[in-house]
């Protein structure tokens, strides 16, 4: 995947909740049903044998049916090699937390609830951008975003969450399923995807069970050089929102430096 869009096209990530005991063909209904027969292949077996295109296909269709999602990792810009980190949480209501760092450039937290998108560096951050004086006079506040702000943009961090590993809805993917492998303790199968739009991944996805996404990465299987890795968890679990406290948000960008 081109680095310089890590950031906007991986965060565009989210996850395949494929499930593998939940086929809709023969073969994958046979083989379900004989599961106790020691003749039967292991689900990690059922996987392997499925093409990449079978495996992209279900991805899509049950990841329709997530209602929320955990990222975590980060993205290499092309340009300047500059890191990000990211943590999100997000669902389907359009609820989101999210904790950014971009390297050499600083920290900040968003929150999205009831259709506002919500800002705050962090103090030193804040200071670095508008100085001592007004970072002390508005710290631990929250700036809402609006749509003309010099912030816009970072809203679409709760927004990528739902196509990393797929793109955009209408991306087409070349795929090839890739070889069985672990994930943390979780038994894996990679799925090789490419386009002339998006670049490479690699998607690893459980490989028993319902086959969410445990990680997607640039590339195919490197070990070096990442541009991009992102790993997933909590699918379904409800996005928990920071409590405001009263006065804490501001309507409008951050003040100008200097500003009293």
């Amino acid at each position: 995947m081109p680095a310089n869009r890590a950031v906007v096209a991986a965060l565009a990530a989210l996850g395949l909740a494929l499930t593998a005991t939940a086929c809709d063909d023969a073969k994958d209904s046979t083989a379900a049903a004989a599961a106790s027969s020691p003749a039967s292949p292991s689900p990690t077996e059922r996987v392997a044998s499925m093409t990449g295109k079978r495996l992209l296909d279900k991805g899509r269709e049950a990841f329709g049916r997530v209602s929320s999602v955990r990222m975590t990792g980060f993205a290499v810009e092309e340009e300047d090699g500059r890191r990000t980190d990211i943590q999100v949480a997000a669902d389907r209501k359009g609820q989101c937390v999210a904790k950014v760092e971009v390297e050499s450039k600083g920290q900040f937290e968003l929150v999205r609830t009831e259709g506002r998108t919500l800002f705050r560096p962090t103090a030193a951050t804040f200071t670095a951008l508008r100085g001592p004086a007004v970072a002390e006079r508005y710290k631990d506040r929250w700036f809402a975003i609006s749509p003309k702000s010099e912030y816009a943009s970072l809203g679409g961090v709760c927004d990528l969450v739902w196509t990393v590993p797929f793109g955009e809805p209408d991306s087409s993917w070349n795929t090839l399923s890739g070889a069985p492998g672990t994930v943390g303790s979780r038994a894996s199968m990679s799925v090789e995807l490419s386009s002339k739009d998006e670049g490479v991944l690699t998607a690893h996805l459980a490989a028993e069970g319902a086959m969410v996404p445990l990680r997607v990465e640039d590339g195919w299987g490197e070990a070096a050089g990442k541009t991009m890795a992102f790993d997933f968890a909590d699918f379904d679990v409800p996005v928990v929102l920071p409590v405001l406290a009263a006065g804490s948000v501001v309507d409008g960008d951050l003040p100008a430096k200097g500003a009293a």
